[in-house]
Order: structure tokens, then sequence, then C-alpha cells
């Protein structure tokens, strides 16, 4: 892909061709260690290293505009192959991943352009119209793919209301939107799930508004089985509230009915137990409301094997039995 690349460019670069070959290549090979690294380096190459330079401030990288007039302009074609570079860090990459994402698309907003602008207002174009936005009395659901973004609101708590905001949800995962991303979600009515430690977020309210009618515990299982995925997570939780996505609609189940039991034991074993603790704060919950039954016991004993450090109260609790 590299040789490719770099002949395209001696013969007259084309959007198009680079991004159809790009797309051929990642279908073959996987996007990890051997495509991204490979569409990295002609970023770097073409579009950072002749118009900038690095100002380095301790360990982090500044890059600044060189001065004076560049000696040449890029043409559109250049920039389009970089914003898609970006953009498929986002939609293929790991959550990391969006700083590169975000690098790539400050390098060609420097450079004049406004297809960053272009793909913050609209996003890439690959989602159906109907996912990117729906709109009705009731629901708003509007989906960026490009920065991995879903904001969601509703005007009344009902049932249907929040069937039609699971079934949305399910169908965006199903067309290969970014794993981690952020949710933002406003209703009327602010519940929190009986468990204390949880970041009041949208994100949270959601789940915890929704569980309250059973008929809709199935969706919100199938909601959960598409988010889960290793080193993925929701962008706009941080620090000690970091999670997984799917984390809220899982503890929302697991905490309301032991026969999400199945469900509850897949979410221990793939979450990240080095950098999220918030299962940890599930657990103790659980076993408060329903003690240590033969479920208590697997769930804190997978909880003790994927965390680095359980609550305190949570083995004391186990220490009296």
């Amino acid at each position: 892909m590299e040789y490719y690349l770099s002949e395209l460019g001696k013969k007259g670069f084309r959007f198009e061709q680079a991004r159809d070959f790009t797309e051929t290549m990642r279908k073959l090979c996987g996007w990890k260690w051997e495509v991204d690294r490979t569409l990295r380096s002609w970023a770097d190459r073409v579009i950072r290293d002749p118009f900038f330079y690095d100002d380095k401030q301790g360990y982090d990288h500044h890059w600044k505009l060189k001065p004076g007039e560049p000696s040449y302009q890029l043409p559109e074609d250049f920039l389009q192959f970089a914003c898609y570079i970006a953009v498929a860090h986002v939609k293929y990459g790991a959550n990391y991943d969006q700083l590169t994402a975000n690098e790539i698309f400050s390098f060609v907003t420097a450079l004049g352009s406004d297809l960053p602008q272009k793909l913050k207002k609209q996003g890439s174009g690959d989602l159906p119209a109907e996912i990117q936005e729906y709109k009705d009395d009731t629901v708003s659901c509007k989906a960026n793919d490009v920065f991995a973004t879903i904001k969601i609101s509703l005007k009344e708590e009902t049932e249907e209301a929040y069937r039609k905001v699971l079934d949305y949800l399910c169908r965006l995962l199903g067309t290969g939107f970014p794993r981690s991303y952020t949710l933002d979600f406003r209703s009327p009515e602010k519940n929190w799930l009986p468990i204390k430690g949880l970041p009041k977020k949208g994100v949270h309210q959601l789940f915890a508004n929704a569980v309250r009618w059973p008929a809709l515990h199935k969706s919100m299982e199938r909601y959960a089985r598409l988010a889960m995925a290793e080193d993925e997570w929701y962008n706009n939780l941080e620090d000690e509230h970091c999670a997984m996505p799917g984390t809220f609609a899982v503890f929302a189940l697991g905490i309301e009915d032991e026969n999400f039991h199945e469900l509850v034991c897949d979410y221990l074993k793939m979450c990240d137990g080095e950098h999220q603790s918030l299962q940890g704060e599930f657990v103790l919950a659980y076993v408060q409301k329903y003690g240590f039954t033969e479920k208590g016991l697997e769930l804190y004993e997978l909880c003790d094997e994927n965390m680095q450090h359980l609550p305190k109260k949570l083995i004391a609790l186990r220490a009296k039995k």
C-alpha cells in the first residue's frame, strides 16, 4: 500500500483511487498494525512534515505552521484523503486513535480547508439518512460517525419513546458506527440506578429510566451485547468513571433481575479491570440486595479476577461469609 500511494502521488494523486485501494487493503489485511501505520506515515510525510514544525513542550507535541508562505499548495485530493484517514482512525481504531484523528483534522484545518468542519456537521456520509438523524413528536436522535457522537432527547417519558431510542441505538451500532463513542441523553425525568459511585451522566439516566418497563429489557440486553467491546469506552466518561459501552444497560438489568446473570458474567469477563472500576460498585450493590448466593459469589469471583482493587466494603462483606 505504501508503494501504491507513492506511485499514485507521482502520476497524479486522486482521492477516489487512494480511498478505494485502501478500503480493499483494509478488508484483506485488517486495520491494526498494517493499514493504520502505513496511512499515518503517509499523513506525516505529506500533510504534516512539509508544513509544520514541532514546538515541543515537555513530552507533548505542539505542532505549528512553519513561518513564511509554503512553497506550494496541497491539492484538494490530498486533503480529502487525509480526512478519510482521520475518519478511518475513528471508525476502525481503538479509543486512543481518536487523538490521531483529531491531530490530522487540525493539520487540514490549519492548511485552510473547511473539510473537517463540514464533517463535524454532516458526518462522513456513510450512515443512512434515517440513521444519521431520526425525529418525531417525542424522540430526537442524531449521530455523527466522524466524531463518534450520539445525541438523543425525549419530550415524554413513555415506554414507546424508550423503545424507539433502543431500536435506534441497535440499528446505529449495526451500521459499523465507531465502537467508542459519546452518548448524550436528555429527558424530563432523571432517575439513577441504586448503585453508589456511578456518574450522574445522560447515558446512566437513559438506562435507569428505561429499565422501569420490563417489556424493554430484551431490547436493553440486545443493545448491551452490541455495544460491549474490549478496549472501547464511552468517550465522555473519564478517570474513575470510565466505562465500556453497554455498562449502564448491563448494570440496570443485572440489579433489576437475576435472570440477566449470564449477561453480567459476560460483561465482567470482557471489561478492562485495569482501567475501569465501576463494576466493583455494581457487584457490591448486587450482593447487598441479593446476598452471597451462588450467583452473587460467581460475580464476586469474576470481579476479583478482573480488577486491581475491589471496594473495601465488598471485601468486608465477603470476609463475614
